[in-house]
């Protein structure tokens, strides 16, 4: 196997291991079952708020659940369990407003070629059981998720037989090939930290060490969690927060207006809209920090997307700002068909592609494309307007055009729905380009729903992950990204950042994977 392949293929997955993964494609990455509208993010710290007033604060939140929800890493299937775990749980590293930053690690080194990484965790730091946190733990943890269907893609680069225990606070995690970018990519995936030996079938949940103490759990009812008055970081202000599980959006937003909830995780813009001229509310707006990218994925294994040409035509097609005014208002930023843009790592010397309907029309014209499927599913509240929109812009151009709605919670049950279609439209939670490109854009990557397959890209991703100079791997996701924007699969039209309705008085609600922690928010009356 080449190098390439080495790096590249880590990930590669049938068709029949996709199906199985699409649990984690739907947390990690923002899709499936997951109805997003939009989060947001407040402050950097790592230590909790505090808060003078002495009266016990609750606070009601409202999420994406499912009955058939667990406490089981491996099996999370909406983002209402990874809340709990997150606040639960302290994990190794969080990514905060685009950024992979250290939290239960004090540090993470690599040896001189980034074929292992060294980590030392902090020191003192106790579970709610008063027990103390271990290295032993936090590698149990890691192999546990690591080898997991869920999220066993972001670890496949992991010798697992090789890593090893160096003392109570330090592990070392010894690779199968260089990852210099290891890290920036498995911030995607889950790095909390639990006891050894606590994970399997009958996986409670229940010992952590994080800011809040689990209290109870119910698919049906939610969640309870209470404040860890001994928090390493500091005591959070808030005592209790009741997690209470409500699938539909608009559902969500009206348990917010009616007084039902203090914090409605993910609205739409339509509601976010109408709730800035309301008394008593605001929006958080997580900006393209915390954002979902809108996508159509166009199928380059096959005609008429096998042509490079083609594929530059429905680019210049789409009328991006259109799309962004009319689905996102004013929650909307216009992509550049990269994924990452305002993230650390983005190539932002690349030309916006302008729209450009004769051009496009002449080359669909002279190729002699008449007919195209669009296929959508509402994973989240825009993505079939979306489908809608782009039949709309490609009728105009004199093309017969169907558009396949798919039930999204069968969406997944047959893949070919997603590998047969012409052009799927869909959407994923914003990441560093790094972390993105390695799972959905390469010829190897799990999630290559464009099938769009190309060496010289395959080679600069592979070079860069392996680089340790900071510089050199910079210059070469930079030409990455270049060939990915002048030959790719894909059609990032649009971010639309996370949307949050919350009362006025509760501040402080931070996020990470499109999750809320909780940790240093505060609540007044």
């Amino acid at each position: 196997m080449s190098q390439d392949e080495t790096m590249l293929g880590k990930g590669v997955l049938s068709r029949r291991d996709c199906v199985k993964l699409m649990g984690g494609f739907a947390i990690a990455m923002g899709t499936g079952s997951l109805l997003a509208g939009c989060s947001s993010g407040t402050s950097d710290s790592g230590e909790g708020a505090s808060q003078s007033d002495e009266t016990p604060k609750t606070l009601r939140v409202a999420m994406m659940g499912s009955s058939t929800d667990t406490l089981d890493p491996a099996t999370f299937s909406t983002l209402l369990p990874l809340a709990i775990a997150l606040n639960v749980y302290d994990s190794l590293i969080l990514l905060r407003n685009g950024v992979v930053e250290n939290s239960l690690a004090e540090s993470i080194e690599p040896n001189e070629d980034a074929s292992a990484w060294t980590v030392t965790l902090k020191d003192g730091v106790k579970y709610h059981d008063g027990e103390t946190v271990t290295a032993e733990d936090a590698l149990y943890s890691l192999q546990y998720a690591g080898t997991s269907p869920m999220y066993s893609s972001f670890y496949a680069n992991v010798d697992w037989e090789g890593s090893s225990v160096v003392d109570e606070r330090t592990f070392t995690l010894q690779l199968l090939s260089p990852q210099a970018t290891f890290w920036d990519e498995v911030v995607s995936a889950v790095t909390f930290v639990f006891p050894a030996g606590s994970a399997g079938d009958d996986f409670s949940g229940d010992i952590g060490s994080g800011p809040f103490k689990l209290v109870s759990f119910s698919p049906d009812t939610g969640a309870v969690l209470e404040k860890n008055a001994d928090y390493w970081g500091g005591a959070p202000a808030i005592d209790t927060v009741e997690i209470v599980p409500i699938t539909d959006p608009e559902t969500r937003y009206t348990a917010l207006t009616s007084g039902e909830v203090d914090f409605a995780h993910q609205i739409s813009t339509t509601n976010a809209a109408t709730l800035e001229g309301q008394s008593g509310f605001n929006v958080l707006n997580g900006g393209i920090e915390n954002s979902s990218s809108f996508r159509f994925c166009l199928n380059a294994s096959a005609a008429p997307f096998d042509d490079p040409e083609v594929r530059e035509a429905l680019k210049l097609i789409v009328d991006r700002q259109t799309m962004n005014d009319t689905i996102f208002r004013s929650a909307g930023v216009v992509g550049n068909d990269v994924l990452g843009q305002g993230m650390p790592g983005y190539n932002d010397s690349l030309e916006q592609r302008a729209y450009d309907f004769d051009t496009a029309k002449k080359v669909l014209e002279e190729k002699g494309v008449t007919e195209l499927e669009i296929t959508t599913a509402e994973t989240t509240t825009g993505v079939n307007d979306s489908a809608e929109m782009l039949k709309a812009q490609l009728e105009k151009a004199g093309i017969t055009v169907s558009v396949k709605e798919i039930d999204p919670t069968t969406l997944f049950s047959d893949m070919n729905n997603i590998y047969g279609a012409q052009i799927f439209a869909t959407y994923l939670i914003n990441r560093p380009y790094i972390a993105s490109a390695v799972m959905y854009t390469g010829g190897s990557s799990p999630y290559n729903f464009s099938q769009w397959k190309d060496d010289e890209y395959d080679s600069l991703l592979a070079q860069a992950t392996s680089a340790v100079d900071e510089a050199d791997r910079a210059e070469l996701l930079n030409q990455a990204q270049e060939r990915l924007w002048a030959e790719g699969g894909d059609i990032v039209w649009g971010y639309c950042a996370d949307l949050s309705g919350q009362v006025d008085g509760l501040d402080g609600i931070d996020i990470t994977l499109s999750v809320p922690l909780f940790a240093k928010a505060t609540l007044s009356a």
